[in-house]
Formats: structure tokens, C-alpha cells, sequence
């Protein structure tokens, strides 16, 4: 076995868009950071999900999920510019706006609107002619093509010199004498100042490969379990359908090359990802009340993902109480794509020792493993 003798600064296990936004906002700072992941990067949930940049039903989420997401809309412009000059690789950044079915919109929904200067009109769903409905447009609300972004992620780490490592499992995590941390692999170890674990469902199994200082009984308490959503992907032509729809818990998200994404399913069925005929159905029902017009069209694509379901979804950003030098930064549930530019910057921040708008202290696991012990 080979190893690293030089320690780095920060190892991050986990290669998702959660991960490599922490590797980026790190590596910017001059923080030397190597990424670890079981298979290749971004292909769980960060490639498996929507792209939808705002918490579904906001008004339905604690403020700390709210906080986090206003912060990511607000950095997501600056950022996804900075990211195309870096790399040349455009992720399909796209503010096409949102439809919501007004009877999902509750009094306190149409309340947290207006308290937060969101700025909707009421429409009828054109695009359902069939069975047409009263609707809320929210205009300013954007999308961001996961798999894209994922590819220029990967590029800009590799222009920023950060080190992956795709296809490597951590199998062991130990503390050594010497505050380092030791990472053990099938192929190499590698000495890290510190361990960020942004390894969305798999969380909890990775924090008990940490040896010697952590209970199993404080990992299970990190509460993060996967949860599967199924999706379905549309063929239709080009601008066949110019804004996303939610209804009813699910959506239906158009890009611009005309592939519309429609899911998604909220099952606890472990680390099962097969996908099965009744979430087929179940998504083309759905399709069939809210947006006739789309099925008329082709059926390209059939796949599932399992997002880290926390309770409430907030996450967990910070270092665990146990031991120090281990951070987390993970468990963000459906809300992966739209959390991760201030989930990073935010754990960026904590381990850098910066001041930053958000504080830490609601995301914080301690008081997750003091409540649950």
C-alpha cells in the first residue's frame, strides 16, 4: 500500500455537488483538499434529482433550510458566471420561472410570499388544456441542469488543482496520536489536517469507518437516512413547454434542448435503487392531470436516486462533538442542488475560522446528538 506523507489540508469524502462546492470555496482560499467518492463523482443524488433552485413549497420548511436556500439564489448568478469563465463548460444555469398549483398554496404559503418579496401573478395552466387550473407564476425562480453542473464542477476542481479521487472508498478513518487524521483505502492512505464528510445517504455508514473516537451509537444519531425518488425524462421539440410546473408534491421541469424531467416519487425503501412499474404509472398519471399536453410525447429515460433524508431537512453543517477535526456537511434531503453553494461556503467559512451571514449554530450536530442521547 502506497501513502501519502504529506498531509493535506482538508480530505472531503463525498463527491457530490454538496462536496465539490466545498473542495471549490476551500481551494479558493489556497486550502489544499483532496475528494474521495465510492463510485464517480456527482453520480447520486446530485446527478439523479431536478435542479430546481428553491426548496419546494418554502413556506413548508424551518428557516434555517429558507435561510440557507436565499443565500445560494443570491450567490447562484456570480457563481455560475465565475464557473463558465473557469471552464468553458455552460451547467444550463436557466431562470424560466415556476407554476404552482394555487390549491396548493395554503394562507400561510400566500403569507410567506408577500413577508418575503416573492414576486408571483396568478395565470391558468395553458399548457393543460383538458383540465385547465388556476396557477401562481413565480417568475424569478431557476433551474440548473444537475449532470452539467456536475461536469463543471469536475472541471473547475481540476482548474483549481484539487485532488479527486473517484472510484475509492474510505474504509477506515483514524485519529492518530498526532491530531492527524489517516485515511485508509484498498489502494493507498492518505494524512489529512481534517475530514469533511459530504456523503449525502451513505453518511451514516461512512462515520462508522471512523475508528477509536466515535461511537456507533453517535453516528446512527447523525439522523440521515436515504430516501428513493423516481423520475421519468420526456422527449418533446424545443420550447414545447417554456416554465416548471409543481403540483401536488411533484414537478415537471422542461430544458432547453426540449428533454422534460417529471418526478418525483418519496419512498424509504433502504439503498434500493431499482425502479419499479407503480412509480411509472403513478408519474405518468400525474402527467396525464397537470400537463396533457406532454404525454402525447416519448418516454426516454426511467431512473431513481436516494436523497439524504434529515428530519425537517435541515442539515447538518459543522464538526462533530465528538471528535474534533471531523466535520459534516450533509443530509440535505430534496434540497441538495439549491443548499449547496451556502452549505459549502458556510463549511468553508467554519473551517477557514471566517465570519459568515449565516450562523452555524442551527445546522450544528451537537445539538442533534445532545437531543437524540
Amino acid at each position: 500500500m502506497s501513502g501519502n506523507k504529506k498531509p493535506v489540508d482538508v480530505a472531503i469524502i463525498g463527491g457530490g455537488l454538496v462536496g465539490m462546492l466545498t473542495a471549490y470555496f476551500l481551494a479558493k482560499q489556497g486550502v489544499s483538499v483532496t475528494i474521495f467518492d465510492k463510485s464517480e463523482l456527482a453520480q447520486e443524488s446530485s446527478w439523479a434529482g431536478g435542479g430546481i433552485l428553491s426548496p419546494l413549497y418554502p413556506w413548508k420548511y424551518p428557516d434555517a433550510v429558507n435561510r440557507l436556500a436565499r443565500e445560494s439564489q443570491r450567490l447562484y448568478p456570480e457563481l455560475i458566471e465565475t464557473l463558465i469563465e473557469e471552464t468553458d463548460v455552460d451547467p444550463q444555469y436557466w431562470r424560466c420561472g415556476m407554476n404552482i398549483l394555487a390549491s396548493d398554496v395554503s394562507k400561510e404559503g400566500y403569507a410567506w410570499l408577500r413577508k418575503n418579496d416573492v414576486k408571483y401573478s396568478q395565470t391558468i395552466g395553458e399548457w393543460n388544456r383538458e383540465n385547465p387550473a388556476p396557477y401562481l407564476y413565480l417568475p424569478n425562480i431557476a433551474q440548473v441542469r444537475n449532470p452539467r453542473f456536475a461536469k463543471t464542477m469536475k472541471a473547475a476542481l481540476a482548474y483549481l488543482g484539487v485532488t479527486t479521487l473517484p472510484n475509492t472508498a474510505v474504509l477506515d478513518i483514524a485519529k492518530m496520536p498526532n491530531g492527524l487524521f489517516k485515511l485508509e483505502t484498498k489502494k493507498q492512505s492518505l494524512l489529512a489536517e481534517r475530514v469533511v464528510v459530504c456523503a449525502g445517504a451513505w453518511t451514516r455508514k461512512v462515520l462508522c469507518h471512523v475508528s477509536g473516537k466515535i461511537s456507533h451509537t453517535d453516528s446512527h444519531n447523525v439522523d440521515i437516512k436515504p430516501v428513493r425518488g423516481q423520475m421519468l425524462l420526456y422527449d418533446t421539440p424545443p420550447g414545447s413547454l417554456s416554465s416548471m410546473i409543481l403540483a401536488k408534491g411533484k414537478y415537471i421541469i422542461p430544458r432547453r434542448d426540449g428533454k422534460v424531467l417529471v418526478g418525483s416519487t418519496m419512498e424509504d425503501v433502504g439503498f434500493c435503487k431499482d425502479t419499479t412499474m407503480d412509480a411509472k404509472q403513478s408519474i405518468k398519471a400525474f402527467v396525464a392531470e397537470h400537463c396533457a399536453t406532454l404525454s402525447q410525447y416519448p418516454i426516454v429515460s426511467h431512473w431513481s436516486g436516494l436523497r439524504p433524508g434529515s428530519p425537517s431537512g435541515v442539515p447538518y453543517i459543522g464538526e462533530h462533538p465528538s471528535i474534533s477535526g471531523l466535520f459534516v456537511n450533509s443530509g440535505h434531503f430534496r434540497n441538495g442542488v439549491i443548499l449547496a453553494p451556502a452549505s459549502a461556503n458556510l463549511m468553508s467559512s467554519i473551517l477557514c475560522g471566517n465570519s459568515y451571514p449565516i450562523d452555524s449554530k442551527d445546522y450544528s450536530l451537537a445539538e442533534e446528538l445532545v437531543a437524540t442521547a
